[in-house]
């Protein structure tokens, strides 16, 4: 996806949908708590920057692997 349509696709986002994606991003790339990841996107969920940079990282975080060492796609 082009820089262009990401910035695109950030500009048409709600807030709540903007927030939502940042406290994903957060839980997913942190070891915090749902409260203190919620804490965070609340923080940065106004500059378009952020919310870019944690689309295209959840975009690219590509398999996940659990405690288990099973693969999850």
């Amino acid at each position: 996806m082009s820089d262009e349509k990401i910035k695109q696709f950030i500009s048409d986002m709600s807030y709540w949908q903007k927030l939502n994606l940042m406290i994903a991003h957060y839980m997913i790339t942190t070891k915090q708590s749902r409260e203190e990841c919620y804490e965070s996107a609340l923080d940065n969920v106004t500059d378009d920057a952020n919310v870019e940079y944690a689309l295209e990282s959840m975009i690219n975080i590509g398999p996940i692997i659990d405690n288990a060492g099973k693969r999850h796609e």
